[in-house]
């Protein structure tokens, strides 16, 4: 029989409710990962074709779609973006736009959910 962990569900980041140190990076990362496996699933191209313009490997595309996300940083993630003809736009928070966020949080944390997993 195995045990069930016992998790706080926090509602935008479920790397943080596992205790991910690096949590901020892997909701980025998945982000992009579910853009770039939309991008490809839209594109009506096979995995053949997209993995000739991407320059990489059929079996790549196929852990890009399926999302395996530990196969890919960042960086990556945003270049395929980039070759697939996504433009990506950054744009700078106000610190007031910040704390507002911040202030969402705090809220947030008083109304997590309980959930386990087994281990």
């Amino acid at each position: 029989m195995t045990k069930a962990a016992e998790y706080e569900l926090d509602e935008d980041n479920i790397f943080a409710a596992i205790g991910r140190k690096d949590a901020d990076e892997f909701v980025a990362r998945s982000e992009l990962l579910d853009e770039v496996g939309d991008l490809i699933e839209k594109s009506g191209l096979t995995q053949h074709e997209v993995a000739k313009k991407l320059g990489i490997k059929q079996s790549k595309v196929s852990m890009l779609v399926n999302g395996h996300l530990s196969e890919f940083s960042g960086d990556i993630l945003l270049h395929y973006l980039a070759i697939l003809g996504f433009r990506l736009i950054l744009k700078k928070i106000s610190w007031i736009r910040v704390n507002c966020v911040k202030d969402a949080e705090n809220r947030m944390k008083k109304t997590k959910k309980t959930f386990r997993i087994k281990s």
